[in-house]
């Protein structure tokens, strides 16, 4: 990970950094107001290697350089740092290439582009911007009402419904559909939410730890052996076809091919979290998938207890991609300098972790794995904590900016998944503590809770607040969690309240309603 003052830039020569970047916020917008220009959003990864590509060629090219630093104001934002920016932003990928007003309303966004297709974009964007304003201003007047209604329209179908088991029937079907049955794992065609079926993506292959839990849970509910055994498939699959590191551990992000060959060589710990915790439930109903699965998942729990580790017991967030390095075997690996490690520390992907950690240590009875995992919640508790105003989102040499929903719901869980292996009081008041900040800061009575806290940054989009399933479902399961263990009622109720906010709503969303399912 290449730094260049705020911000992150290939770790190859690169020339990006030449480009005046702004930060993401109110500053850069006015900027653009006031000098009347468009602006250029770049949202990227430490760990993308397209990112990466980018920087190394597009934005290294002088043309681009220069027309960028003449005719528009550049911001930059990392993913990982601002999720809420990219929830608003991202083009279905990184690296998300956007144009917006300078009010932050998008004209045209769009993934990777090489030079003469950003010069291109960049002339049809100034061009738009000089001589055709009236058309775009009628463009966006038009996006802003269709948000509107889709923000009202989605209000109208978030009322109380009923949570019945035909949730996880659809949930079920829905599996059905998508699952390859040749190779194990789900098309990417049918599961992403809220599009519009996608051909082009059909060869994926994502892990989709939430469906193997989701098909372990109906195994539980219903004692049907097919869907535990579709599991079980599935991350046999993944092991032997290349998403797997067999020699340093972890799982890469996903595979560009149907049989799990050809993966991006990423490696996120909060992806190595969510298939530990889903190997762990899987494994604990299935003595031969316990024994298939022990080396991977010890080679993965070194791997964020060495590789993803930090001196203080946290966990680190990613390793870069970095293909040559991924094909040589282990002699070789031992005489090149490993990928890049990106060394903050993020609430949500350390609370992920730490509960994968925890989980395999109780599914194989390894006290160490379980000791790592508390470690990192520990972590949490001890530098990440904002005291009653919840957890921080990031820590890199200390703690910065409050965290958003998604932090607050997965420490919230692992603070209980530690005290119900530990009975140590302080996770459960540390869990409770959340509880309070979550209802004070981030939720709407009666429906759920919202993806930022109030008082948070409202530049551009962001002033429109977004109430996401998935962080929803996860701040339900922590305070059903929490009122189960301590007997309150208001904890059930608010977990309640949340969940039938979105039964009338699950149309169309595809496999993001694995966890709703579940939950």
């Amino acid at each position: 990970m290449a730094d260049t003052g705020a911000f992150h830039f290939s770790p190859r020569p690169n020339r990006a950094a030449e480009i005046p970047w702004q930060d993401w916020g109110d500053e850069a917008f006015e900027r653009a107001r006031r000098d009347d220009l468009p602006v250029l959003l770049s949202i990227s990864g430490t760990w993308c290697h397209w990112c990466h590509v980018m920087d190394e060629t597009t934005y290294s090219d002088q043309r681009v350089i220069d027309l960028i630093s003449r005719r528009f104001v550049a911001i930059r934002v990392d993913t990982d740092e601002r999720p809420e920016v990219n929830a608003r932003y991202n083009a279905s990928g990184w690296p998300t290439t956007a144009f917006l007003t300078s009010d932050g309303d998008v004209i045209a966004k769009t993934t990777y582009l090489n030079a003469e297709q950003m010069l291109e974009a960049l002339r049809g964007i100034q061009e738009s911007w000089l001589v055709g304003r009236d058309g775009l201003t009628r463009e966006i007047e038009t996006a802003r009402a269709t948000r509107a209604a889709e923000r009202a329209a989605e209000a109208g179908r978030r009322t109380s419904g009923a949570l019945t088991p035909s949730v996880l029937d659809a949930a079920l079907e829905i599996f059905e559909a998508a699952y390859d049955p040749e190779h194990g794992g789900l098309r990417e065609s049918v599961t992403s939410e809220d599009r519009a079926p996608d051909e082009s993506r059909d060869a994926l292959r994502f892990p989709h730890a939430d469906a193997l839990r989701l098909w372990r849970y109906a195994h539980h509910r219903r004692d049907t052996p097919d869907v535990l055994g579709r599991a079980a498939l599935v991350l046999d699959r993944m092991v032997e076809g290349g998403l797997y590191d067999a020699i340093d551990g972890g799982f890469y992000r996903y595979a560009t091919q149907p049989d799990w060959s050809q993966p991006h060589y990423e490696k996120l710990a909060a992806d190595q979290g969510a298939l530990l915790l889903a190997i762990a439930e899987v494994a604990t109903s299935d003595e031969d998938a316990l024994e298939r699965l022990r080396e991977p998942v010890e080679r993965t729990a070194a791997y964020l207890g060495g590789t993803l580790s930090n001196s203080l017991g946290g966990i680190t967030h990613a390793q870069d991609a970095d293909e040559e390095y991924a094909r040589l075997d282990e002699a070789a690996r031992s005489l090149v300098a490993r990928p890049a490690i990106d060394e903050r520390v993020f609430a949500t992907s350390c609370a992920i972790a730490a509960r994968g950690l925890i989980a395999c240590g109780v599914a194989y009875d390894r006290r160490d794995w379980t000791e790592r995992g508390l470690r990192a919640v520990d972590f949490l508790g001890a530098h990440m904590r904002a005291g009653e105003a919840g957890m921080y989102h990031e820590w890199y040499s200390g703690a910065g900016g409050l965290g958003l929903l998604g932090d607050q719901a997965h420490a919230m869980l692992a603070f209980l998944h530690a005290y119900e292996v530990t009975g140590n009081d302080s996770h459960l008041e540390a869990a409770r503590a959340l509880a309070r900040a979550l209802q004070r800061g981030w939720r709407e009575p009666g429906r759920g809770f919202w993806d930022t806290a109030t008082g948070h940054d409202e530049s551009a989009l962001l002033a429109e607040p977004l109430m996401p399933l998935a962080e929803n479902v996860a701040a339900a399961e922590a305070f059903l969690w929490l009122g189960r263990l301590t007997h309150d009622e208001r904890h059930l109720q608010v977990a309640l309240e949340t969940l039938s906010g979105f039964a009338t709503g699950l149309e169309g969303r595809g496999l993001a309603i694995a966890d709703f399912a579940r939950v």
